[in-house]
């Protein structure tokens, strides 16, 4: 006996031991730790000493319960208690029934948490903030787009006639008061140049800065004071042109002092969203993308399907009237043959560009439709990835995965590598095409943020052996031999903090071996690495 207690009292977890009437009798080293009493202060007590709680869950059985026949656990629960000192802790507590010379015995087995419970309760926390940011930053996108709409609809209801013009002083944009002072459409007025457009002469925007200028307009007998502001592209200090500003005198104060507090207001706001939406970026989770793939896919598909059926039936109606201006020209020159009557048909549809006109729309009709068919393919490949929460396994293409995963991450690729794709001819194998698209998203922008500037990430497939290989590598930083081991491992990450979550790898990791596959890393620092998958080929 002695030899036995001398084992428990080694064991690292809490050991209990009490008779039928419930009176501890024995406990281990590990409870004195746990708890922070005495071993004098626990034996003859009951085990309400340690496993009494401070929440709501239900007390444990008592010794005096019967024992089952097979000896096992009779009771598991989680626990947050109080130590002797007052201090919390969590614990996992395990009992179950002992019968010796006729006498139940109960044996308590307590793990301590509380390292586990506390990092549970930081996380479930940190979900907390993520929602409210979330909310925060769609309330801004909401103010921003409301601020925006009114900014325009200002614009063309100020009396007073605004232009960007670029540095050269040709307009590129102008308001609704501008266009109905000159008489002319918009794209008559764009692309002119905006002092001669006005007033017979060529000006320098960036001359009349700080000091504007007082001109008198004979056509309307209006005298317009013009003040011109640089227009810069945001975060880029070279000039891209100008806002010109034209107004009457008296109303100067007014509507320069209004413009400036809308202007204020949008800055201030464009700052907030910039600063909010890089911190969303940075920490949402891969179930809100998908969630919101699967929405914007939604939203998308029904409009571009009648923008496709329509630009469709455009393009026939415009065959018919193509058609019928052939013969009714035709008609015209057999009823009206006289060469004048002719020759002035010939000059009028010359001077309307009629021709030009009717084959720039076909043009312009197949152009429109090829964007269709992109968008159409998109939103196609957002519901492919919106699918990561499936629980079923189906047949799937891996190659047309890839493909759509290519096309969902393309603006987080194309700008820093080549994209070299080497695609077997591999079979379709049942599985859950969303989450298996999910591990090449992780790898793809792993690869794209491994490399500094310029590089290649190449992607390949093949089949071997009964399983599907896919490799995914580039020509980045490579990953340290001290940190390979762990790259797999929630939340480690080599990126820096705020930029990483270090799970990407982890969830590929766990998807992978749900499917019964394997995931092999291949890495050098300085030269870069390759992700090797695999997965059983299942029909």
């Amino acid at each position: 006996m002695d030899c036995f207690t001398n084992v428990l009292e080694t064991f690292p977890y809490g050991i209990i031991v009490t008779d039928s009437d419930g009176v501890i009798i024995f406990c281990n080293q590990a409870v004195l730790g746990i708890s922070g009493y005495g071993k004098e202060e626990i034996l003859g007590t009951g085990p309400e000493i340690i496993i009494s709680g401070i929440d709501d869950n239900p007390e444990l059985p008592v010794g005096s319960q019967s024992p089952d026949s097979s000896g096992s656990p009779c009771a598991y629960i989680e626990r947050k208690g109080r130590k002797k000192d007052g201090t919390e802790f969590y614990s996992e507590i395990s009992t179950s029934i002992a019968r010796i010379d006729g006498k139940n015995y109960s044996v308590y087995c307590i793990y301590d948490i509380t390292r586990r419970a506390l990092e549970k309760k930081g996380l479930l926390e940190r979900n907390e903030v993520l929602s409210e940011n979330y909310e925060e930053l769609s309330r801004i996108f909401r103010k921003v787009k409301a601020i925006k709409d009114e900014w325009e609809r200002t614009m063309d209801c100020a009396g007073v006639m605004v232009a960007l013009v670029d540095n050269q002083g040709k307009i590129k944009r102008c308001n609704k008061a501008l266009k109905e002072f000159i008489g002319k459409r918009y794209a008559e007025i764009l692309g002119c140049d905006w002092g001669e457009l006005l007033f017979n002469n060529r000006m320098k925007p960036g001359a009349l800065q700080n000091k504007g200028a007082e001109i008198y307009h004979e056509p309307s007998g209006k005298w317009f004071i013009i003040n011109s502001y640089p227009f810069n592209i945001i975060h880029e200090a070279e000039i891209s042109g100008d806002v010109v500003i034209i107004h009457d005198s008296t109303e100067m104060k007014k509507i320069t002092l209004e413009l400036k507090k809308k202007n204020d207001e949008l800055e201030t706001t464009y700052t907030a969203l910039k600063s909010m939406q890089s911190q969303i970026l940075q920490q949402e989770k891969m179930a809100s993308i998908g969630q919101l793939a699967a929405g914007i896919a939604h939203e998308i598909n029904n409009p571009i399907g009648f923008i496709s059926s329509n630009l469709g039936s455009l393009d026939r109606y415009l065959s018919k009237i193509t058609e019928f201006i052939g013969v009714q020209s035709e008609t015209i020159m057999r009823l009206h043959p006289q060469k004048a009557v002719m020759e002035e048909l010939a000059e009028r549809r010359n001077q309307l560009k009629v021709d030009y006109i009717i084959l720039d729309i076909k043009d312009l009709i197949k152009e429109s439709l090829d964007g269709a068919e992109r968008v159409n393919k998109i939103v196609q490949d957002m519901k492919s990835f919106s699918r990561i929460n499936e629980k079923e396994d189906n047949l799937a293409d891996i190659n047309a995965g890839l493909d759509s995963t290519i096309n969902i991450v393309w603006n987080e690729l194309k700008y820093k590598a080549v994209l070299i794709k080497d695609y077997g001819d591999i079979p379709m194998t049942k599985c859950n095409q969303g989450q298996i698209n999910q591990i090449f998203m992780n790898l793809l922008i792993n690869a794209a943020h491994a490399i500094e500037k310029n590089g290649e990430i190449a992607v390949k497939t093949w089949s071997s052996d009964g399983s599907i290989f896919v490799s995914i590598s580039d020509t980045g930083s490579g990953i340290p031999d001290d940190v390979k081991n762990r790259i797999f491992e929630p939340f480690f990450t080599t990126k820096e903090v705020g930029k990483g979550t270090g799970l990407g790898l982890s969830i590929a990791y766990d998807i992978i071996k749900k499917h019964n596959g394997h995931i092999n890393v291949d890495s050098k620092a300085g030269e870069g690495t390759t992700f090797t998958l695999s997965i059983p080929i299942v029909q």
